[in-house]
């Protein structure tokens, strides 16, 4: 095989984790291309039927359109229903997530010997091609059991990448001329629990990194954390955030999931509305116009319109910058599944509807705040 396309559908540690595979494969002489390819490898999403029921339609035009292209499938889908995948069309791959896909085992997969020099090549990338901004993976799982979510049956337990391997990639990233590094993964908030260290030792060795230019002058590059939990948000990362503004975005996209303290313990959630508009008050009683984003999910089993006008309220009182509003899906094997109380679609999307229009709203009073202030943006 000389050539390679890769999809990705889903998080930030997906696009990461294709971007590994990538380097993995380029290394050894192939080619990437968006065109007709040798081999196509599909990195998945099962967060949403939506996402997984998207990857099969990929799957199968692929292979109706060019039949001699091999398909490799990974990521999150391919640990939960491998055996659908193997069923596809054109599929001769499936590789799960965990040891499957490190680089190694992944060639091996695919047929190809490996050097001992391969062997001693670092962990993570070196590049994120194509973007301004590149993603680092600082840990992976989860550790948290939520009613509605699958992904810590497919990601297993939460597991940390050492300080030592971290920088040493911020390092070759900030290099390749990449300016802002998003610290990403499953549950970031957890990122240290295994190694006796918390979120803060990381990001303090991050902006403590002495990057040079060619000609000596301080590399530009700004850190920034893509999804923690507002309980998560301590005062070390505050103050952390508040001493470095140039090195740490003032931004924490934090999911609230439900605004109804009701749904919210349903979903086997650890904290209640006020716990999370005591974070985003604290939060800016500490930092210089913090922006604050979150996820919301709408129509989960149960929720009435009296739990959805709560959940209106709460986020109003948050005062988001942005939201990511999305349907629920019910994942086979999860508590939320086999609930009663189903929302008829009309009103799922009726009530993702009147979120999302408030949502502007929130986004545009968010940016008129900003009027005559002076930023700096990474293009």
């Amino acid at each position: 095989m000389k050539s390679v396309r890769f999809v990705t559908f889903g998080c930030k540690a997906n696009q990461y984790d294709t971007q590994v595979l990538r380097e993995t494969l380029l290394r050894r002489g192939m080619s990437e291309s968006q065109k007709d390819t040798d081999l196509l490898v599909v990195n998945t999403c099962t967060v949403t039927a939506e996402a997984g029921r998207k990857a099969r339609q990929l799957i199968r035009r692929v292979h109706r359109e060019q039949p001699d292209t091999q398909i490799c499938v990974t990521g999150c889908l391919a640990e939960n229903e491998p055996k659908v995948l193997r069923e596809l069309p054109g599929v001769r791959w499936v590789l799960g997530n965990g040891e499957a896909k490190r680089p190694i085992n992944f060639l091996r997969e695919l047929g190809h010997e490996v050097s001992p020099e391969e062997l001693g090549i670092p962990a993570g990338i070196t590049q994120f091609q194509g973007h301004t901004r590149a993603f680092l993976k600082i840990q992976d799982g989860c550790d948290q059991a939520c009613s509605f979510c699958i992904i810590p049956g497919v990601r297993g337990k939460s597991q940390s990448r050492s300080i030592e391997e971290l920088c040493a990639e911020v390092r070759r990233l900030v290099t390749a001329g990449h300016v802002e590094i998003v610290l990403c993964g499953i549950h970031i908030g957890h990122w240290g629990r295994d190694l006796g260290l918390a979120l803060p030792d990381l990001l303090q060795a991050l902006v403590d990194l002495d990057l040079r230019q060619a000609g000596g002058a301080p590399a530009p590059f700004r850190l920034r954390l893509s999804s923690i939990e507002a309980t998560e948000v301590c005062d070390r990362t505050l103050d952390l955030m508040a001493a470095h503004p140039e090195r740490l975005a003032p931004h924490l996209h934090m999911p609230l999931q439900s605004g109804s303290n009701t749904i919210l313990r349903a979903m086997n959630r650890w904290y209640d509305t006020d716990q999370y508009l005591e974070a985003c008050e604290h939060i800016r009683s500490r930092l210089d116009r913090p922006a604050l984003s979150a996820d919301v999910l709408v129509g989960f089993p149960g929720e009435t319109e009296v739990h959805f006008q709560e959940t209106l309220e709460t986020s109003r009182a948050a005062g988001f910058c942005r939201m990511h509003i999305f349907p629920f899906s019910a994942r086979a094997g999860t508590p939320a599944a086999t609930m009663g109380g189903a929302v008829a679609p009309e009103d799922v999307r009726d009530r993702r509807m009147r979120l999302s229009e408030w949502a502007s709203q929130s986004a545009r009073d968010f940016s008129r705040s900003l009027e005559g202030v002076e930023e700096t943006v990474v293009l």
